[in-house]
């Protein structure tokens, strides 16, 4: 199947955008983590400052909430470990995205 230049424009118009697209939702999605870490560090440090007069019912409470705390860090290890695989892909759909405009402007393509 033979495909016109046109076609093959239209493909890649629309693979660029389509990286675009992506590239503009891993941004959003790096932003919206940011502010869940901050928030949830803010927390943490309201809980230190709470729990300092009240060592006692800290440790009860660390005791008793043991198996739902290593479930929550659980889920911060995999979003930790999603945030760093996120921007490794940000950065692989930048290079791709710079890497088109190069060929455009020399006429590689």
């Amino acid at each position: 199947m033979l495909q016109t230049n046109c076609e093959i424009r239209k493909m890649n118009n629309y693979f660029k955008n389509k990286l675009k697209d992506r590239l503009t939702y891993c941004k959003s999605w790096k932003y919206d983590i940011d502010m869940y870490l901050a928030n949830k560090e803010i927390t943490k440090q309201a809980d230190k400052e709470f729990y300092k007069t009240r060592p006692f019912l800290k440790f009860v409470l660390n005791i008793y909430f043991l198996p739902y705390n290593l479930l929550r860090l659980a889920r911060y290890l995999r979003i930790r470990h999603e945030y760093k695989k996120n921007e490794i892909e940000m950065e692989v759909l930048s290079k791709k995205l710079k890497e088109d405009r190069y060929w455009r402007r020399y006429g590689n393509k």
